[in-house]
């Protein structure tokens, strides 16, 4: 008999083989990239639903900390309703990024963007499908999930965002330093797997549970929040970190989990963060290259992978993967098939 969330469990430890196997495409990746970067463009837009809006705010951030063409990332149903707000005239390289390619909201987007002059499209994929709708794709290869739940293919895509922005850069060299990629993603979900069972068993009437982080993280942080909503079926916030003072620190209590993802610009200001809100009360557990150093945070995460912030974020949400993951154990929820979700949302 299958136990519960088994399957969700099982594929997030199949995030390493589904980088690898990026890694073993990427010439394809690259071919697919000379091909549509030939030509150029006044902007790029990043557009997905739900999880998919979360990797798109982070793809946006990292093409736009790589390279000088500005992006922004939009929700397929803004692209659909409102196209001219967001094109106004301007060659435009729309990025739709997707699971699967049935989304209805992401086809209507995309084919109501295609009506106007001077855009095209690229997509950010795990489904080869999605070369029915857009002039180019690149693929993510190996990202079965037969959960409803997104992990793996989560991850997958925003490596593809990575290699994407690196490599439109021309800083190849970063691309190269990831070729351990997925001996780095094993040694962190291992630690973040038994990071997130001790919290939440020496912590069982946590009920409140906040992601906080910036830059590249920001989006990361949104999709650690829906991990938690999703399979734990628990409430859950995500903030850029800084903002989190403006009001809804209100809230922190004895039964808040504040999770940070910390990078190297923002070290500082994180550990007065984390000081702050522990002495409100709240659980602190901080993630990142140097949380080791913060005083007093309740539980830290020292990433030894030497990857910077546009490197380590498809690392980075491993940590709300496995929260959900054992919130959902002990409220003894199936999060393989969590209440009124499906994989893909099909409009009638």
């Amino acid at each position: 008999m299958k136990e519960n969330s088994s399957i969700t469990y099982r594929e997030i430890y199949g995030q390493p083989e589904s980088f690898q196997a990026i890694l073993d495409t990427l010439p394809a990746i690259e071919k697919t990239l000379d091909e549509v970067f030939a030509e150029p463009y006044d902007q790029l837009i990043f557009t997905g639903c739900g999880t998919s809006l979360y990797l798109a705010q982070t793809s946006a951030y990292l093409w736009q900390a790589s390279n000088a063409t500005p992006a922004t990332a939009v929700p397929c149903s803004e692209l659909l309703f409102f196209p001219e707000n967001y094109i106004k005239g301007k060659r435009t390289l729309v990025l739709p990024i997707t699971r699967k390619s049935y989304t209805t909201e992401v086809r209507m987007a995309i084919d109501k963007v295609h009506t106007l002059p001077g855009v095209s499209s690229l997509a950010i994929t795990c489904d080869p499908d999605s070369s029915k709708y857009n002039e180019h794709y690149i693929l993510a290869p190996n990202t079965p999930e037969d959960s409803v739940i997104m992990t793996r293919s989560f991850t997958s895509m925003v490596f593809l965002a990575q290699i994407l922005a690196f490599y439109a850069a021309g800083r190849t060299a970063e691309i190269d330093a990831m070729k351990d990629y997925a001996a780095e993603a094993r040694k962190l979900l291992e630690a973040s797997d038994a990071m997130a069972k001790k919290i939440i068993a020496e912590k069982p009437d946590l009920n409140l549970f906040i992601t906080l982080g910036q830059g590249a993280y920001y989006g990361v942080g949104n999709e650690c929040m829906n991990k938690m909503k999703e399979m734990g079926i628990s409430n859950s916030e995500a903030y850029y970190s800084m903002e989190y003072r403006h009001g809804p620190m209100s809230l922190v209590d004895e039964n808040t989990l504040l999770v940070l993802l910390s990078n190297e610009h923002t070290e500082e200001t994180d550990a007065a963060l984390m000081r702050q809100m522990k002495s409100f009360g709240g659980v602190t557990a901080a993630i990142g290259p140097n949380v080791d150093k913060m005083a007093d945070i309740d539980y830290a995460l020292k990433t030894e992978n030497g990857y910077s912030e546009l490197q380590a974020a498809a690392l980075m949400g491993f940590i709300g993967q496995f929260l959900g993951y054992y919130i959902s154990r002990k409220k003894n929820i199936d999060a393989d098939s969590p209440r009124h979700l499906t994989q893909a949302i099909v409009l009638k």
